[in-house]
């Protein structure tokens, strides 16, 4: 009983071992797997994302517009709540159309997925097309 007293009293008057989160944020480094998503400039709704990811987390939806690259007019989206962050996708992709950040704070209220973050790069083809054609 003394022994565990005497530990206690020592550690009182320690600094904590860890980092106190989220006052103070870790920088992430280059190697850590945050979110990712497709560039919808790029992707070409081949798929092999969808067979590939071991968690079942993507799914293919319909593009709201045709893409001239995208023949089948699709493109995964991904549920960042079933997401394993394993880079299966990213590393399967045969065009690299996959953005990778390194993004590690996903939890919320709401449910997240990849699908808004890839229509925006939609919506930035679109704006740099509008300005090249000024």
């Amino acid at each position: 009983m003394l022994k565990l007293l005497k530990e206690i009293v020592s550690n009182v008057f320690k600094k904590p071992v860890t980092i106190e989160y989220p006052k103070i944020r870790p920088l992430p480094t280059d190697r850590l797997r945050g979110r990712q998503y497709p560039d919808l400039k790029k992707c070409i709704g081949c798929s092999l994302c969808f067979i590939d990811c071991p968690s079942n987390a993507i799914k293919m939806e319909k593009l709201p517009k045709q893409l001239p690259h995208n023949k089948r007019g699709i493109f995964p989206v991904i549920d960042y709540g079933k997401c394993l962050f394993c880079y299966q996708c990213v590393f399967v992709c045969p065009v690299k159309a996959y953005v990778v950040t390194t993004e590690y704070e996903l939890a919320g209220a709401k449910l997240e997925n990849s699908e808004q973050l890839s229509l925006k790069t939609l919506s930035q083809t679109g704006q740099q097309e509008q300005g090249q054609s000024s």
